[in-house]
């Protein structure tokens, strides 16, 4: 069992193995944010706060384990062994100091005090009656404020689902361009269905345009840079001018929305086809639009 796991599942047994869901997740942003090593959970500002995709994902496994169960509300621990699930002394001890701090909170307190002490995780909140002006303003400096027309590209190769969602949220994103031709992956969070799922929650549209993707067995055989080279510079005589209309799409897009990501797999912009089309449309329309990586 992954380690983060264990953490969950000590979070619910010292709340006496139920919790319900809002106090949960702030509980545990309150214990990833004390947390003398990494982080095992990452967090976006979603509906009611901060909050985990990744967390509830572990949730459903340990579901499917018959370790825990929930209802509409809560979550319940149907066993807890001590010895397998045991952490270590002073993850265990930041638990317990929770306890001793928040066991008479309700999700309201414990809302109200995230919102205040990491104001960022309110942004999207639907409880705007728990959100102070200061905290409010404090929202506002996370945020880039930038309006010009930018083309960004970014990958999400090396990033948890929720720091690539808070790139795109930090950096005002109105729109994400998938230029994958199969927008499917093995990591987690970011095959088409959950990743435009996801995006469209956070008021971010998600547009997938497989003409401007490469077939996967055209990527079987590159060992060096060189080899990524030849496959771009073919890319770019074959995919991009035969597909003028995709092109124009993204251009239009991007007058439309301002400021608009082009997304894919690889993190190193210089391995990427997405990049040859930020630089094809640059050609294109010059001077029209500043460009970014992420």
């Amino acid at each position: 069992m992954f380690y983060r796991k264990k953490i969950l599942l000590n979070l619910l047994h010292a709340f006496g193995g139920r919790l319900d869901k809002i106090s949960f997740t702030k509980l545990l942003l309150l214990f990833c944010a004390s947390s003398e090593k990494s982080q095992p959970y990452e967090f976006v500002p979603y509906h009611y706060g901060a909050f985990s995709f990744t967390a509830y994902s572990d949730m459903n496994g340990l579901k499917k384990e018959d370790i825990v169960f929930e209802d509409d509300k809560y979550f319940l621990l149907r066993q807890f062994d001590a010895q397998a699930h045991k952490i270590t002394e002073n993850d265990s001890e930041a638990i317990n100091s929770l306890y001793r701090q928040f066991k008479d909170k309700t999700a309201d307190d414990l809302m109200k005090l995230t919102y205040a002490k990491y104001p960022y995780s309110a942004k999207n909140s639907r409880r705007q009656d728990l959100i102070t002006s200061e905290t409010k303003n404090a929202i506002k400096a996370t945020i880039s404020d930038d309006n010009s027309i930018t083309l960004f590209d970014i990958g999400y190769e090396g990033k948890s689902l929720e720091a690539y969602l808070n790139l795109l949220i930090q950096n005002n994103i109105t729109t994400l361009v998938d230029v994958r031709k199969n927008p499917l992956s093995m990591k987690y969070g970011f095959s088409k269905s959950f990743l435009s799922k996801r995006t469209n929650d956070l008021g971010i549209k998600y547009i997938h345009i497989p003409e401007l993707g490469i077939e996967s067995d055209k990527r079987q055989s590159l060992n060096s840079f060189e080899d990524y080279q030849i496959l771009f510079a073919k890319y770019e005589d074959t995919t991009l001018k035969q597909n003028v209309k995709s092109i124009e799409k993204v251009y239009d897009v991007l007058m439309q929305d301002k400021r608009i990501a082009l997304t894919c797999f690889e993190a190193d912009k210089n391995y990427c086809h997405r990049y040859r089309v930020v630089n094809y449309m640059s050609h294109l329309y010059p001077n029209e639009f500043k460009m970014e990586h992420l």
